[in-house]
């Protein structure tokens, strides 16, 4: 057996054995949450709305279609559209995720004593509310706030501009996960209008 082939051995043997041993701990991948629901519209997000793609993406991922009305929800669970539209309360697997507001802030935190910025706060804030087709609620209105501090310096201006805007986006991914799981509790008996 020559060199390479004992190496390649030896770290497949190595692998199979980390694998086997994370296992046998109870250590699983993160899967995408299961969701009661077939489809969701998103409403109330702007056009271009970073967290809106980032949510999209994520209910797909979770195997629920984002479709854009609930005529198209209706079409998927092959009613016809009249029929929907006069009743929604016959759409039970769709809902609707509507943003009530979507904003991104920035202001001083601290200033040293001779009133240079030192501190700068971030403030991520999404508030949301989940509805049935019907327009009846499932998730009464929902606030989520993420704040984080960064130290600022003049100096690195241009920088603090690019570290502001990447902890945005973290916090953003934050939120996407946080209201998955607030979806993913969505029972299906909840899904009945009341």
């Amino acid at each position: 057996m020559n060199r390479r082939t004992f190496t390649l051995s030896l770290l497949a043997l190595s692998a199979s054995a980390a694998v086997s041993g994370l296992a046998g701990c109870g250590f699983e991948l993160r899967r995408a949450p299961h969701m009661s629901f077939k489809s969701v519209q998103l409403s109330g997000f702007a056009a271009n709305s970073p967290l809106a793609a980032e949510l999209a993406k994520a209910l797909e991922d979770a195997g629920v279609s984002v479709v854009e009305s609930t005529a198209v929800a209706a079409a998927q669970q092959n009613l016809p559209a009249a029929v929907a539209a006069s009743n929604p309360r016959i759409l039970t697997s769709h809902v609707v995720l509507e943003a009530l507001s979507d904003t991104r802030e920035q202001a001083v935190a601290s200033i040293t004593a001779f009133s240079q910025v030192r501190d700068i706060s971030l403030r991520t804030r999404f508030r949301f509310r989940l509805t049935r087709a019907d327009g009846s609620d499932i998730i009464v209105p929902t606030e989520l706030l993420l704040t984080s501090d960064l130290p600022y310096n003049e100096k690195d201006a241009l920088a603090k501009i690019d570290e502001s805007a990447a902890m945005h986006r973290a916090m953003q991914t934050d939120i996407v996960q946080q209201v998955m799981r607030r979806l993913a509790v969505v029972r299906p008996e909840q899904l009945a209008a009341p």
